[in-house]
């Protein structure tokens, strides 16, 4: 029966200690591993300190109403065992009671700076206890003292070795020392920066900020009284109003790192230690080359480089060199963990603003490397404008056999480079319908296709593809396997004539689905059929016209 406590105890244990950390948003406390003492308290320092200010006149409404309010509806008051309801007659009432500075304002001259109206270390309180506190330091009162004692809080004389030079000292009840003891370890953590007027507890300077015996009584308190729910749900309601956390209540073992007994010890939220020795990387190769290529301006384009090694310390990256601002990393260190396990994938991001070509450098140094300073990877990149496609003109199939056909189509003049060709095609067997889309690459202009259906036909179109970007459809071909000959031979005569803003149709006979295309292959008009004579006004430019009798394009200008 002992052992199935014990295990349910460890149980409740590691899931306090797992919901602890659930609420802590994302990121909140990065970059506290592999920091010691003075370094970790600074770097928590960084964290806290800037948040938002609340009305102090409007605690009780505004604060305490969520803050501290017992489950019962009475405020949760850790100075006095008086219980007051926190709405009489429907409103919010907090007579007899005062807003108090845990930490002593007067401690640092009474400043309304930020933490005049810090919720970490405001709380209620009993008027006449708060008046008996008044700004007497923390300490254990001498059981011979009953200065004053309402049940749950003392002030008297302290016992031998406390009080700091204070013959009066104030100490809370067993079940909210470490409350008391974790919000002073959180007040000279994010105020550190302040001058105190009195000394008894705190003392100037960024570390430790604390007196040695005030040490040893926080530390004390701190590991007899563990965080309880009630610190769990304040510190929640506190981020939410203000936008800080008390870490010390987030992850309470961060008190030994800094004060305690694993001072010297490099702190890791996981608990893992680096590795010790020489650190090197196998990954990316020293003064390699990373080629972004062709990009088109403005666009984002995005490339992952492996690290992967054996280091004992985070990773740090910079972008160096001329071109640097258009060259782009998410992170400014990479955990050694990743870098030691399967390698961590960085990505490089190039944001070009202009055209031209662009050189930069990514340096990848510290995390305990010995075999080089540091690590360079060369980064190279072009900017061009985005690209001006002329029309696609597919021509006929070739090689037509019941077996294959070759797809054939004119190279354009623009865009000078293309990176692919991308074929639209069509297949028709037993009335039903199957597209494809077949990537060729850009320095060809056919592709054949083998493997064709018995007693099916199809049709095609091509696109030209540069930077990701396509140019408008060509023609379409239409192709008959089976007859071994392409259809679009057939073809019905049509010519274009120009006349004043527009053009005149001459034909034989009716032709079907006329479109006319600008350049760039997007379409402007079109019309189910046209007759001999038919005329369309158009605005001052080059044009493309294909109809289905006609499919071949006709390139007109109008002016």
């Amino acid at each position: 029966m002992k052992k199935i406590k014990i295990t349910l105890l460890a149980t409740l244990v590691a899931f306090l200690h797992v919901s602890l950390f659930a609420a802590v948003p994302t990121g909140y406390y990065e970059g506290l591993d592999g920091l010691t003492d003075r370094a970790l308290k600074n770097r928590l320092f960084e964290i806290v300190r800037n948040h938002r200010t609340n009305d102090y006149n409007g605690l009780f409404r505004q604060s305490f109403i969520h803050t501290d309010v017992r489950p019962d509806g009475t405020w949760w008051d850790m100075y006095s065992t008086i219980k007051r309801s926190v709405y009489v007659n429907g409103s919010v009432s907090w007579s007899g009671m005062n807003r108090e500075h845990s930490f002593p304002k007067s401690w640092w001259g009474g400043d309304k700076n930020p933490a005049y109206t810090d919720l970490n270390h405001l709380y209620p309180s009993d008027g006449p206890a708060n008046m008996k506190k008044s700004n007497h330091p923390l300490g254990v009162v001498d059981p011979n003292d009953n200065s004053y004692n309402n049940g749950l809080v003392k002030v008297g004389r302290p016992v031998s070795g406390q009080g700091g030079g204070s013959t009066t000292v104030f100490e809370p009840a067993d079940e909210y020392k470490g409350d008391f003891a974790r919000t002073y370890f959180y007040m000279v953590t994010c105020y550190q920066n302040l001058t105190w007027k009195y000394t008894y507890m705190a003392r100037n300077g960024a570390y430790p900020t604390l007196q040695g015996w005030a040490i040893d009584l926080l530390l004390q308190w701190h590991r007899q009284d563990p965080v309880s729910k009630k610190e769990l749900d304040r510190n929640e309601e506190v981020y939410k109003l203000q936008k800080n956390r008390n870490p010390f209540i987030d992850t309470p073992e961060l008190v030994e790192y800094i004060w305690g007994n694993k001072m010297g010890v490099a702190y890791y939220s996981d608990g893992e230690v680096p590795p010790t020795g020489d650190g090197s990387l196998d990954l990316p190769v020293n003064n390699s080359t990373v080629d972004f290529g062709d990009n088109i301006v403005t666009q984002i384009a995005r490339k992952e480089i492996l690290i992967k090694g054996r280091i004992t310390k985070d990773l740090s990256v910079i972008i160096s060199g001329t071109d640097r601002n258009f060259f782009k990393l998410d992170v400014t260190q990479i955990p050694w963990k990743s870098v030691n396990a399967d390698g961590y994938k960085l990505i490089v991001k190039y944001i070009p603003t202009v055209t031209g070509h662009h050189e930069a450098t990514l340096l990848l140094f510290d995390g305990g490397l010995t075999d080089i300073t540091s690590y360079t990877v060369n980064l190279t990149a072009n900017s061009v404008d985005f690209p001006e496609f002329d029309m696609m003109v597919a021509t006929d199939a070739s090689e037509v056999t019941a077996k294959g056909f070759r797809i054939n189509w004119e190279k354009p003049a623009r865009p000078e480079v293309v990176d692919a060709y991308q074929i639209n095609l069509s297949e028709y067997n037993g009335g039903v319908k199957t597209d494809n889309v077949i990537m060729a690459d850009g320095n060809t202009t056919s592709f054949y296709l083998d493997n064709v259906k018995e007693g099916a036909t199809y049709s095609y179109t091509v696109q030209s593809v540069r930077l990701g970007m396509k140019s408008g459809l060509s023609n379409v071909i239409n192709v008959n396997p089976n007859a071994g000959i392409n259809d679009l031979h057939q073809t019905a005569s049509l010519a274009v004539v120009n006349i004043p803003n527009g053009l005149r149709f001459a034909c034989s006979e009716t032709h079907t689905n006329a479109r006319i295309y600008d350049l760039y292959g997007r379409l402007i008009i079109s019309y189910p059929q046209i007759e001999d004579g038919f005329c369309v006004l158009l605005p001052y430019g080059a044009f493309v016209v294909v109809t289905d009798q006609n499919p071949r394009p006709i390139k007109v200008l109008v002016k």
